[in-house]
């Protein structure tokens, strides 16, 4: 059973990912007796590599562990990690020489949007995902399977005071955009989000709050064409991100 310094990680590319990133973070590693046997080999020698200890159970056991959810016949326990340091990313950002991303997520409270911005933000190259240490998700066994292991390579930074981390990013050259519906500017307008810069992306229910916007350089929207009205936070925050790796991709060329 889990433990104040143990969370669970399950599913195929999750726990693979953390065999594969950080083997010294998984103690222990249960798996179905039904798994498909292709799978467990592949399982089982990725364990017995970093010394980890594997043992088959009843499906029903791995069912009770993880309170019903998708686990695919594997469950890891993994030693909590301790967040990343706002003064290394910040060291991050000043060694990065003309491009740089940060996502500041303020207030995403469902750990499926938050697992779904830190995938996003690992495969567009984001130094780091910033976080508030309150009212908002925080990397648990739910991330790190809707962000597929991603919440395991990248660094995620806990803070007490978003406005405080966003001021530090401003003396070092970043640029702060707020993704907000409301903007009169788009997304793609002038000037172009690429170079060093840092996307805030608030919650379904509030957006992002007003103190965080105000100390926004420039808040942008994501042009509509149909009725909905909005974008999932996640899906708004890949956009954007998705928009700045082609914006650099435009300035390099």
């Amino acid at each position: 059973m889990k433990d104040e310094t143990s969370d669970i990680c399950y599913g195929h590319h999750p726990v693979m990912a953390l065999i594969d990133e950080a083997p010294e973070r998984c103690h222990k590693i249960l798996v179905s007796e039904s798994i498909n046997k292709k799978l467990f080999e592949e399982i089982y020698d990725k364990a017995r590599r970093y010394s980890i200890p594997i043992s088959k159970v009843k499906p029903q056991a791995l069912d009770r562990i993880t309170d019903g959810a998708s686990h695919q016949g594997i469950v890891a326990y993994v030693v909590k990690g301790k967040t990343g340091d706002m003064g290394k990313l910040l060291d991050m950002v000043s060694k990065a020489n003309d491009k740089a991303l940060v996502i500041i997520a303020d207030k995403i409270k469902d750990p499926h949007n938050l697992g779904a911005i830190i995938r996003s933000a690992e495969v567009f190259g984001a130094l780091g995902v910033i976080i508030p240490k309150r009212n908002s998700a925080f990397p648990n066994s739910t991330v790190h399977k809707t962000s597929a292991g991603a919440s395991l390579r990248i660094m995620t930074v806990t803070v007490s005071n978003l406005v405080n981390s966003i001021n530090e990013l401003k003396e070092k050259g970043v640029w702060i955009v707020g993704l907000d519906q409301r903007a009169e500017r788009h997304l793609w307008d002038k000037p172009p989000i690429g170079g060093k810069l840092a996307f805030v992306v608030g919650s379904e229910e509030m957006g992002i709050s007003q103190v965080v916007a105000k100390a926004c350089d420039d808040l942008r929207s994501i042009p509509m064409l149909g009725k909905t009205g909005s974008l999932n936070a996640a899906v708004a925050a890949s956009i954007g991100m998705y928009e700045w790796a082609r914006c650099c991709s435009e300035m390099i060329s």
